[in-house]
């Protein structure tokens, strides 16, 4: 009976080590990032996951608003068909194979045409209309866009915080997105693509009473009008 006992345990260890050594038993971190591809801005998507070829394994993350990152756990050679989708913006679809250390994934989506916002990452001083220094990188992104699709038009639109006086909001967003406008025209592009519009504090994106949530909702979009 010893004997026998030895060899069932011998057996159950070796179909165990087969079970362990087969691919796709193995989870591994799979990360990466969703961006606008015009503005090189952090993007919040839906990303669809879908193992191949049966799509036995379905799931759903989503990339962070604020960096545009994601983590997921996937199985190791595995295939995927990866979806990412984002209101405003053209979906797109690809296969990855899963392997033991993978590169950060990086998805680039381009908006989908007229009506899609991009929120821009413009600082000001705070109560005027001066734009800060550290907002001309995005500014320049932006100059990028409108020069590689030269028929486009865009809508530039400025909110501030809800709290205080009603107009002078509105007329600090006035000249908020009119300081925009111009540093574009200054840089050769026709003002005739620039709309400009204010809305005040009267399109919060948070009502919190937080510094942060102030900061959030103080903010130039970008409305695309036209692309062709």
């Amino acid at each position: 009976m010893k004997g026998w006992f030895i060899i069932l345990n011998i057996i159950f260890i070796f179909c165990t080590q087969i079970v362990m050594a087969q691919p796709g038993q193995n989870w591994v971190d799979l990360e990466g990032k969703v961006i606008n591809e015009a503005l090189d801005a952090p993007i919040k998507a839906t990303l669809t996951l879908e193992s191949l070829p049966y799509g036995a394994d379905i799931r759903v993350f989503k990339s962070d608003e604020e960096t545009g990152d994601f983590s997921f756990k996937v199985k190791e050679n595995k295939e995927y068909k990866v979806k990412v989708v984002a209101k405003g913006y053209i979906e797109i679809e690809e296969k990855i194979k899963i392997q033991s250390v993978n590169n950060p994934l990086v998805f680039r989506l381009m908006p989908s045409g007229a009506g899609s916002i991009l929120r821009l990452d413009i600082n000001f001083i705070q109560s005027k209309a001066e734009i800060l220094e550290d907002s001309y990188q995005e500014l320049n992104k932006l100059l990028k866009m409108l020069k590689e699709y030269p028929d486009m038009e865009i809508q530039l639109e400025g909110h501030t915080d809800f709290r205080g006086s009603s107009s002078a909001n509105m007329r600090l967003s006035e000249k908020r997105v009119k300081a925009v406008k111009s540093y574009l025209t200054e840089k050769s592009v026709s003002p005739d693509r620039l709309m400009t519009k204010a809305f005040g504090g009267t399109q919060p994106l948070t009502r919190e009473n937080t510094e942060q949530a102030k900061l959030t909702n103080r903010r130039v979009e970008a409305r695309i009008l036209k692309t062709e």
